[in-house]
């Protein structure tokens, strides 16, 4: 009995593989792939990959050097991604009429996750494309139509942000979309965004509430 119980905590112990570094969290990652042009698709590759932890940062503060350097670049980039989306849906962005307040560090943790970062404009023109190909044959509207709505995506419902008729269409349509698409996997970061703004926009009772969706 003795030796089978060894043998067991010996099978446990190389099964189990504990985070022993306390400088790093293991976190769950997901890579996702396109088809290619046959339409074959690269199946999805799921890992835990050590990322700093609380402890970890406070080290790479302390140390300095190269690793503060790369945490500095992560903190540009977040905010740059932040106000990035700001300046392409509002053509009169400029230093006067960016609201900072909204992207202090604070004010991008706190907002939709969606929302912390720019999404590429590849993404965009891919989402913007599969919806033109999905939606005439789902709605019997024309391309000219749909291809009007994708305008409107585009622009995050910035051009139609106060008239809730039109948003509350271009939501049955969004959900539509989500219904018939075979890509709301890949393009799953614009329809939370988009969702996201229609709601904030349709839940807007006063001017005050609209801009602080802006």
């Amino acid at each position: 009995m003795t030796d089978q119980n060894t043998a067991n905590t010996a099978v446990a112990a190389d099964t189990i593989t504990p985070n022993s570094d306390k400088l790093v969290d293991l976190k769950e990652m997901k890579f996702r792939f396109k088809k290619d042009k046959l339409g074959a698709q690269r199946p999805t590759v799921e890992i835990k990959a050590p990322v700093p932890s609380v402890e970890g940062i406070v080290a790479i503060l302390e140390k300095g050097g190269k690793g503060l350097e790369l945490l500095l670049e992560v903190c540009f980039d977040t905010v740059r991604g932040a106000i990035a989306s700001y300046v392409g849906d509002n053509e009169n962005a400029s230093q006067e009429t960016i609201p900072f307040d909204k992207y202090t560090w604070e004010a991008i943790a706190t907002a939709p996750r969606a929302e912390r970062k720019s999404i590429a404009d590849e993404i965009w023109e891919g989402f913007a494309k599969d919806y033109i190909e999905v939606m005439p044959g789902v709605t019997g509207k024309s391309v000219e139509a749909v291809t009007n709505a994708t305008a409107v995506y585009l622009k995050k419902f910035s051009i139609v942000k106060t008239d809730k008729v039109v948003l509350n269409k271009l939501k049955d349509q969004l959900a539509l979309y989500m219904e018939h698409t075979k890509k709301g996997e890949e393009f799953a970061e614009i329809l939370e965004l988009l969702n996201g703004k229609l709601d904030a926009y349709l839940k807007a009772n006063d001017v005050e509430l609209l801009i602080q969706n802006l």
